[in-house]
């Protein structure tokens, strides 16, 4: 039988030409029309003097700027597109990358898929140094608004039910406990030896810090573990712990941020802020379920519609994160609960079409909104606004390294005196170990208000040193200590 062939089979080089084009030609097409105010991708700005489709303004046989008038055989009309196309082009670059990465395995088994994005930001920022100047970043809001729930909902709806309930107090132990022991005892740390940093921040300002700092996500190390093999037991602690480690931090921050923005606080404030926690967490939990339920309900009564289900099982969720965000409740603890809640409903109300179609369609989403992350992680390392303190950032990842340690330990022996089940010493190492800094923390540091927070860009330089220290230093690491 004759050997098969690709179709397409390029060489590495081949492939390094095809990406390098596909750069220049985005930098090319962005530069090319940046407008004088700055350049701010994936939020441009709207003008009401922009072209909008069916005013005509700026079509062939109107007036255009110069009140010149006839028919052209070619114009560009970037206003049209600006938006849509740099996003498509992002995550066409972002494709094409990923493809490189799986082809070459050379590449790929040495280093995790989220440090190779960041190498390739980095790149990227090198690029838009040399042709643009100004600063080049995601907007807070398009990080939480569009690509962290599709993370949230891919990573609730694949939870294992049956272990992930069977270990639900030792993982809510490692996540709440666990994170409220990392910011406190980084915090303070941090606050105790602040006299050598170049600014001196305020306790509260530090603890915001802290908090940020210490939402772990262990993405790259997840998926190493799927390779391998490991555990049951490890894997879903190492899992539930970063799933809701994320929603504890981001209500933790929230409610730190608001006590930051209040000024003079009292005794009653205090308690408010402490109560403040548990209602959002328990607010949005409620609200993930309402909305699992109404998903249930209303794909039971589409069954006859295969077209329509598949949608349904996508908006309901991001309208249970949008719902919980627009009353304050936590965004991330409602898309998860829903996933997590409905996916007993929509296996048996959807046909086995609309359930792949389901399935594959929120993995897909998943991977390229977190791709796009760490693209913009390695990007945003190549900026002017930096306020780089190497004391700083030293003693931040050794405070996060030595105290991710002893919580886990610690923790870990209180919860084996009531275990059946022993976690062993060398799982808790490669727990400790895991403790992956990455999408959540940049989304946070970058939200926060520099009128505010007056050490904002020394803490974003602080946080991005984190999170390359872990992803390329400790994923690796941790992948021989597993194996």
């Amino acid at each position: 039988m004759p050997k098969r062939t690709a179709c397409f089979k390029y060489t590495l080089f081949e492939y390094f030409h095809i990406i390098i084009a596909s750069l220049l030609l985005i930098i090319v097409q962005v530069a090319s029309a940046l407008p004088a105010e700055g350049f701010d991708p994936l939020n441009l700005h709207e003008d009401e003097s922009e072209t909008t489709i069916g005013s005509g303004a700026g079509q062939p046989g109107n007036d255009g700027e110069h009140g010149e008038r006839g028919i052209t055989l070619f114009q560009v009309h970037w206003d049209h597109v600006s938006a849509p196309l740099t996003i498509a082009f992002w995550f066409t670059i972002v494709t094409i990358a990923k493809i490189v990465f799986h082809r070459f395995r050379r590449m790929h088994n040495l280093l995790p898929d989220s440090a190779l994005l960041i190498v390739l930001g980095l790149f990227f920022g090198y690029l838009f140094h040399l042709v643009y100047p100004d600063e080049v970043y995601l907007k807070p809001d398009w990080f939480f608004l569009y690509l962290l729930p599709p993370i949230a909902l891919d990573a609730g709806y694949f939870m294992p039910n049956k272990d992930f309930f069977r270990n639900f107090g030792t993982i809510m132990t490692y996540a709440v406990f666990g994170t409220l022991y990392n910011t406190v005892s980084i915090g303070l740390t941090l606050y105790f030896l602040r006299g050598y940093f170049k600014m001196l921040p305020s306790l509260i300002e530090i603890l915001i810090f802290s908090t940020l700092i210490s939402a772990v996500d262990p993405v790259a190390v997840l998926c190493v573990f799927e390779e391998i093999h490991v555990n049951q037991l490890l894997y879903i602690c190492v899992f539930g712990e970063s799933l809701l480690n994320d929603a504890v931090t981001i209500v933790l921050y929230q409610t730190l941020n608001a006590m930051l923005s209040a000024g003079n606080l009292v005794s009653a404030d205090y308690a408010t802020a402490g109560a403040s926690f548990f209602v959002v967490s328990l607010g949005g939990i409620l609200i993930g379920i309402i909305w699992a339920l109404l998903t249930g309900y209303t794909t039971k009564h589409a069954s006859h519609l295969n077209v329509v289900q598949p949608l349904i099982c996508l908006l309901f969720p991001y309208l249970a994160y949008l719902s919980s965000e627009m009353v304050a409740m936590s965004g991330i603890l409602a898309i998860v609960m829903c996933g997590l809640t409905m996916k007993q409903f929509v296996v048996g109300n959807l046909s086995r079409k609309s359930l792949v179609t389901v399935e594959y369609f929120m993995k897909t989403l998943s991977s390229s909104c977190e791709a796009v992350i760490f693209v913009y992680l390695g990007i945003s390392a190549v900026s002017k606004n930096h306020d780089w303190d190497a004391v700083f950032i030293v003693v931040t990842i050794a405070s996060c390294l030595l105290q991710r340690f002893i919580g886990v330990f610690l923790l870990t022996w209180l919860l084996n005196i009531r275990r059946v089940q022993k976690i062993g010493t060398v799982d808790q190492f490669i727990m400790s170990y895991g403790g992956i800094r990455g999408a959540v923390c940049y989304g946070l540091v970058m939200s926060l208000n520099g009128q505010v927070v007056s050490a904002k860009n020394m803490f974003a330089s602080c946080t991005i040193m984190v999170i390359l220290f872990t992803v390329f230093v400790q994923v690796r690491s941790n992948v021989k200590s597993v194996k």
